[in-house]
């Protein structure tokens, strides 16, 4: 037994010398290795910001994409950003930097961190002047009902969405800056000493797994888990899976599982930013809800939320309250007095591929979209007579519009609107210089996250454009603090 015993170990210790050996001959492959100043994660609204203004504070910069071109949820968005004291809104002085945060505060129930609040005041408006300046093109949609107010800049999208104008646009100033995008790379880890200060990002790229290192810090901007379904159920409930993916399907909470490897702070995982969409997930019809004219039924005919709600709660109330996650905005002719808002809406549906309801009467346009005929015609009757009587804040659910307007004038349309997921609002909280912060509350060297990717700036509710006003802001404030922390360290 003793000798057998011995047999097998020389075996053994010379297969493990064998194998010893060919290790030897043949090294690990040493992981590629690129050395920037600062390192952006995720090409959308807010990383184009961020990759741009760390540009132009000097910083050697790349932006990197995981898909094969810019393809977050900016793209399919209305483009709006919400604003205040920007050139184009000259012409309104009598609103201020004190009543938007006051809006913004009070919309959030007074959860957003203030001091965050506060920096996107102060910040917006020389933003969308910045944006400006390197071509964007702007208009101002003026005197909406509050809290918009005259708040909303768009771009205007020429056959695409505003959303895709604004990416095009910080694309164009990228190339001329010089700024590379990396597309098909795909960040799976953050680079940490021992301190967990963070010194890069690890991606997954066509030439294999490359270490992206920088010295000033990583800033994500990957938006936050809407399109992750696990995500979804875990941190909202699982009957949030009924509404629609109004953005990117690659929303997927990336910036979520790599601030977890240094123990950062995650707020508000419960909150996220809801929106109507069409039920196909093409089209907005966010813009003639909030118009003041006409009203939201269900499927079965019949009023169940207040058109006055913004977006956030009105599409969680689809969701929340019919069967099917499926409602028509019922409008008329007249709403057209509103800055042809009803004609621009059926021409921006009809360039997405998308027909609108339409009838001469009542009865047709229900027949036509499967509601039932004479409960939405009395459903109408109801509410015109509210209105006429001046009663139309009893009705229930109050329509509570201070000006309202009966629904009389012909051709009638049925505008579909289902509960979308936009973004998530929670995430790795941020501090006002865009730091990403830990438990004890002290900022994570070297990590900074923007847009739907950072927690503590939204919570509950928004002003219209106020999301893709956050990345621009904390992206361009990531950007800043990030450059200047990359030249300290240079000359250390």
């Amino acid at each position: 037994m003793q000798r057998r015993d011995l047999v097998r170990t020389g075996l053994i210790g010379a297969a493990a010398a064998a194998a010893g050996a060919a290790q030897a001959a043949s090294p690990e492959k040493k992981r590629l290795t690129e050395d920037w100043d600062v390192v952006v994660v995720g090409a959308g609204f807010a990383g184009m910001c961020a990759a741009l203004e760390a540009a132009e504070k000097g910083a050697k910069t790349v932006l990197i994409e995981k898909m094969n071109r810019p393809d977050g949820a900016t793209v399919y968005s209305s483009g709006w950003i919400a604003a205040v004291g920007s050139r184009f809104q000259k012409n309104h002085p009598e609103d201020s930097k004190k009543a938007f945060f006051d809006d913004m505060m009070r919309l959030s129930h007074y959860r957003s961190d203030p001091e965050l609040i506060k920096v996107y005041a102060e910040e917006s408006g020389d933003g969308i002047d910045w944006l400006a300046d390197h071509g964007t093109p702007f208009y101002l949609w003026e005197n909406l009902p509050s809290p918009e107010l005259s708040r909303c800049l768009i771009s205007p999208g020429e056959g695409i969405t505003g959303g895709s104008k604004l990416i095009r646009c910080l694309m164009a100033a990228l190339e001329k800056k010089g700024v590379p995008i990396h597309y098909n790379t795909k960040a799976v880890s953050l680079v940490k000493d021992d301190c967990f200060n963070v010194e890069g990002v690890s991606c997954i790229t066509p030439e294999g797994r490359k270490d992206y290192l920088a010295r000033g810090g990583v800033i994500l901007t990957t938006g936050g888990y809407g399109a992750n379904e696990a995500m979804v159920d875990k941190y909202i409930g699982p009957w949030a899976s009924r509404l629609i993916v109004r953005g990117s399907p690659w929303i997927t909470g990336e910036n979520i599982l790599m601030a977890e490897e240094v123990q950062a702070l995650l707020v508000n995982m419960d909150q996220f930013y809801a929106g109507p969409i069409t039920p196909n997930g093409h089209c907005n019809p966010s813009p003639l809800m909030h118009a003041g004219y006409g009203i939201q039924v269900n499927t079965k005919g019949r009023r169940f939320v207040p058109e006055t709600w913004l977006q956030v709660p009105k599409a969680k109330a689809i969701a929340e309250r019919t069967e099917d996650n499926r409602s028509f905005m019922l409008i008329g002719a007249d709403a057209d007095k509103n800055a042809n808002i009803l004609t621009n809406t059926i021409k921006r549906f009809a360039r997405l591929g998308f027909e609108v309801i339409k009838g001469d009467t009542i009865e047709e346009a229900a027949e036509k979209a499967g509601v039932p005929p004479k409960v939405l015609a009395e459903t109408v009757r109801e509410f015109n007579a509210a209105v006429k009587a001046g009663k139309a804040k009893e009705l229930d659910p109050p329509y509570e519009y201070d000006e309202p307007h009966a629904l009389e004038t012909g051709p009638f349309y049925m505008i579909p609107a289902a509960g979308g997921m936009a973004s998530t609002f929670g995430g790795p909280k941020i501090n006002r210089d865009a730091q990403v912060i830990n438990f004890e509350r002290r900022p994570i060297p070297g990590l900074y996250a923007a847009g739907a990717a950072a927690g503590g700036v939204w919570v509950y509710d928004d002003i219209g454009g106020n999301q893709l006003g956050g990345g621009m802001v904390f992206g361009r404030v990531a950007a800043r603090h990030a450059a200047a922390r990359a030249k300290s360290r240079k000359n250390a």
